[in-house]
Order: structure tokens, then sequence, then C-alpha cells
């Protein structure tokens, strides 16, 4: 067995690496204004105007930048998507930096970057304005801390480590998870067995402990409904099926031309010795989010460090930035919104790739939900009721030049702000597909109206009834209760 050590011999290519780092929010930016607003962004901005330690679906991290983003651009699209963009150029920075680390030169740093930078979910990921995006800067951090602890370094790297985690942990919960698989890496590498015994590793857990402390007793206050969320994306996506496509589905998500790449970076990251529990920790999230039904670019993190070995596996290539680039490029119309709206409907990237697809029509949605209320008799005042948060979002945020007031829903963080005024008669519905579940809450529920983006793009909110519903069964206060839901 070989055995490296993290004492890089070649330069840190430093000019270069910002460069592309730059290039990559340079790209982000040159195509934000897309095709508009996506369902999620639209969410995390309501969660922006109410800011709390916690939220029913996420960490209150994203929500906070929004309040950021607002107060520095407005409602800019543009201006939103800077930070996500910005956190693409921070993990492009410490791929090369864990190319370095391994000993890549400049053609492996500036391979590891551009690879972390442009596979297909990740250049979808940095462009749209989530906690994923800070997530996987988090991992990555978290990641490069790991690899110093791996090269040698002091065990007190293990508190920056924890610092990382617990602040990545106010963005997102899924860090639990590389938690997990350091674990039972370390104990399936006997040579790393020797950290269990360490008091360092225990301190740096503590310290992400108390960082994110206050969220963990805003959720325990509120029955940790991060659980709840949990159980039904695992519902969602979990199934045989789901398990069997798991594998194939990181090849096709993080771009087919990659995949060289980084299988030669998992090979390369065991033959190491030193970097072993990288590859043992890729080996055991593939299964066990394979087995829990996770979602595919869950596992998105732990391709840094895969990229930037296999950089170095493959630097004997003097093109390889080069070809990464070409590789890019050819996935780019199924990444970003580069091509014309109207040609969406006619690639299969719209169901590879949902952000695309849920980023179109949510204007059409908003003025033809404006267009029912107009033809209600004066004097009669509807509330907007929707199914998920994207269109309860739409109508928050685009909603006012119409006059359409604040919408309800019951679907996640959205039940928690509460139901229609009690004594509202009148609702506008949209989102609802299944008439018996409108007809159990109102006595007189009428289509009215049919959603079309304009484009015959084929996403959630295409082709869906907008409903006018009456004379509800009972008052609100018994009714909203029942109504809380955490699928779309």
């Amino acid at each position: 067995m070989t055995t490296t050590t993290l004492r890089p011999t070649e330069t840190w290519r430093r000019g270069p690496v910002l460069a592309i780092a730059a290039a990559t929010v340079a790209l982000h930016l040159a195509f934000a204004a897309g095709y508009g607003y996506h369902r999620d962004e639209l969410y995390f901005l309501a969660e922006s105007k109410r800011l709390a330690w916690g939220f029913v679906s996420e960490q209150p991290f994203t929500p906070a930048v929004g309040w950021l983003s607002r107060m520095l651009f407005g409602d800019s699209v543009v201006g939103l998507r800077l930070w996500p963009a910005l956190a693409g150029a921070g993990v492009v920075v410490i791929a090369a930096l864990l190319a370095h680390a391994f000993g890549g030169r400049t053609t492996a740093q500036l391979t590891a970057g551009i690879c972390a930078g442009t596979s297909t979910i990740g250049l979808s990921l940095f462009h749209l304005y989530g906690p994923t995006a800070f997530d996987q800067l988090a991992w990555a951090g978290c990641l490069f801390v790991l690899v110093k602890l791996l090269g040698g370094a002091d065990p007190r790297w293990w508190l920056g480590f924890g610092a990382v985690a617990g602040l990545g942990l106010w963005n997102k919960d899924t860090l639990v998870l590389l938690a997990v698989a350091l674990v039972v890496a370390v104990l399936l590498s006997p040579t790393r067995r020797s950290w269990l015994r360490s008091p360092w590793p225990y301190a740096g857990g503590l310290l992400a402990v108390l960082i994110v402390a206050p969220n963990l007793v805003w959720q325990a206050v509120n029955g940790w409904p991060m659980f709840q969320v949990a159980g039904t994306i695992s519902e969602d996506q979990g199934g045989l099926t789901s398990t069997l496509l798991f594998l194939p589905m990181q090849v096709l998500t993080m771009n087919p031309l990659l995949a060289p790449v980084w299988v030669a970076g998992l090979w390369w990251l065991w033959r190491s010795g030193t970097f072993r529990p990288l590859a043992w920790m890729y080996v055991v999230l593939l299964v066990l989010l394979a087995v829990v039904g996770g979602r595919s670019y869950y596992l998105l993190p732990m391709y840094v460090p895969l990229f930037a070995a296999g950089a170095v596996a493959a630097q004997r290539f003097r093109w390889s930035p080069v070809a990464a680039v070409v590789a890019a490029v050819i996935i780019l119309p199924g990444a970003l919104p580069v091509l014309p709206v109207t040609v969406q409907r006619y690639l299969p990237f719209t169901s590879i790739n949902p952000v695309l697809a849920d980023s179109i029509g949510w204007p059409e949605l908003v003025e033809q939900v404006a267009a029912v209320r107009d033809t209600l008799p004066a004097g009669e005042k509807p509330v907007v009721f929707t199914a998920n948060y994207g269109e309860a979002g739409a109508i928050e945020l685009l909603g006012a030049p119409y006059g359409l007031g604040q919408p309800v829903s019951a679907h996640n963080s959205y039940w928690t702000w509460g139901g229609p005024p009690e004594g509202t008669t009148t609702l506008i519905t949209i989102g609802v597909q299944d008439r018996a579940k409108l007809d159990a809450l109102f006595r007189d529920v009428r289509p009215a109206g049919t959603v079309d983006n304009g484009v015959g793009v084929d996403n959630e909110e295409q082709g869906g009834t907008i409903w006018v519903c009456r004379e509800p069964m009972a008052p609100w206060s018994q009714l909203w209760p029942t109504l809380r839901h955490y699928n779309s």
C-alpha cells in the first residue's frame, strides 16, 4: 500500500485559481436573470420577511441571507443569486486547494476547480439561491480541514472542523451525514482509530453542538419538524427503484463526461493510504443515501475531494483543464438558463433538472389568478389559498400590483403563519388537483381557470386548475389545524 503525505511540493497557483473562481461568479451572474425565480427562492424570500431561530423545513441561515439581499438589492433576482454564485466560487477554490494538498501541479489544481464548479447539478445549485449552495461550501470547508488532519496537522484542527460544521448546521442539517460517514470511515481505517482515543475530535463535535444550540432549542420547542420533513422526503424519494437508480443518477447529474475524473479520484484516494478514509466516506454515504431514499444531490459535496484526487491522477494530461471546460460547455444548456425559454419544452433536461422548469411561469400564474379574482362579484373579497409554498411565495412577492393580498398555504412554514382570517367565505385555490379534497372543505367548489405558463413547459404548475371555493364546512379555527402538510 502506497502512503502519501500532506507535504505538497508544488506551488499553490493562487492567481489562476482565483481567476477560475471569478469566472464562476461571472458565469452565474450572466445568466442569473434566467427564466425567473424558482419556487424555492420564492419561499425562502417569504421566510426572509419573518426571521426566526428556525423554520419548519430549513435552518435560518438562508432566510437571513435573503433578508440581507433584500436590504442591499431589493427584489432583484440577480442580486439574490449573487450569494450562491459566491458559494460556488468558494467551492472552486477549496477543490483546487485539495488538489494542491494531494500534490497536484497547476493543471490538477485548475482541473479540480473547474470540475467542482461545473458539474451539471453543481452549476444548477450554484445558480439557485437556497441552502444547498451554502451547504456545499460548508461541506467543502469541513473536508478541507479533514484533509489537513489526515495529512498530520495539529489535532487542534478538530476545533476548526467543529467550528465550520457548527456554522454549517445553521444552514442545513445534512452535515450530520458527514459526521456519520466520518465515524464509520474511521472505524474502517485501522490507522485512524487512534483518533477515537484523542480528546480533540470530541472537543470539535462539542463546539459544533454549542454553536448550533439555539437552533436545536427551537427545534425541540417546535416538535423537531426537521425530522418530519426528512421523513416526507425519504417517503417521496424512497423505494427499490430509487435505490437502484441512485448510482446511475450520480453519473448523470454530475455530468457523464466528468465520470472518468471522479472515478479515478475515488481509486486514487483508496490507493493513497493516507486519504483512504475519504474514499470510505464516499462509499458509506452512497450506500446510506441510496437505502434511505436521499436525493441524488445530497452526495454532491463528496465529489469535491474526488475531483481533486482525480485531477491529480490526470495531471500528466496537459489539456485536462481544457477538457473540463469543454465538458462544462456541453452540459451548460441542461444546467443554466442559457437557451430561449421556448426551447425548454423540447429538451429532456427538464425532467433531469427541474430547477429550470420550476423557474418558468410564475408571473403568468399570478396574472391568471388575478384574472379569476376579477370575475367575482363586486364586494367579494377572496383569499388566495395555495397547495404549495412556491405558489404562495409567487402570490406574496408578485401579487401586490394586482391587489391579491396575503396568500395562505398549509405547506411547511406557511402553515405556521396562519390560515384565512376568521369569517373568510371565498377562496381562490391553486395547486389542488384532487377536487375531492376541496369538496370535503367547501360546500361550493367551481373550476374558474387553468394555469398556463405560455411556453408549454411541463412543470408542476402547468395545466393546474384554478378553483373558486365558497362556504367552508367549519370555522377556519377548526379547519386549519387539520390541513398541515410537508409534501407538495
